[in-house]
């Protein structure tokens, strides 16, 4: 976000809650703070399922060939540094009262420089999340495509 948008941000949450209503202002802040770790935790939750089905079909994906190994390996890898620039970006804490400032609108405007940091993490964990399940999608689509690809299967027939 801009500055100058940033700043029209900071008017408009003092003209609706007033500049002697910090505490007002302070929960409707924690609760952006909290739609951001919320969703947060999803990407955590598919980046955990990502690691899970590997463990279980991931040998057998990247056995079929070469292309679904580069597949599945840079669609993990992406989905590992996902999961580490949302817990890096978004997850890690610094209270709103730690924010210096005694005036309401230079406070303001750092914690929602703040949120807006972290929101570009989250934005970016999204668009990693989302190509690395794409490539690891695409190894699942070549294992299907070459079912017969994969060693061991001329030793089961």
């Amino acid at each position: 976000m801009s500055d100058s948008t940033r700043q029209e941000e900071v008017r408009r949450i003092i003209q609706v809650y007033g500049r002697d209503d910090v505490r007002s202002i302070m929960e409707m802040l924690e609760r952006h703070f909290m739609v951001l770790h919320h969703r947060s935790q999803v990407l955590l939750g598919l980046s955990g399922i990502v690691i899970t089905t590997t463990g279980f079909s991931g040998r057998l994906i990247a056995g079929t060939n070469d292309l679904a190994k580069w597949l599945i390996i840079s669609g993990v890898a992406l989905v590992m540094a996902a999961a580490a620039t949302v817990c890096y970006g978004v997850l890690h804490l610094r209270w709103l009262t730690q924010h210096p400032g005694q005036e309401i609108e230079p406070w303001l405007d750092l914690t929602l420089a703040y949120r807006d940091r972290k929101t570009r993490y989250y934005r970016i964990g999204i668009v990693m999340t989302m190509i690395g399940l794409a490539l690891y999608v695409g190894s699942i689509f070549v294992m299907l495509w070459y079912p017969l690809d994969f060693p061991g299967i001329n030793s089961i027939r």
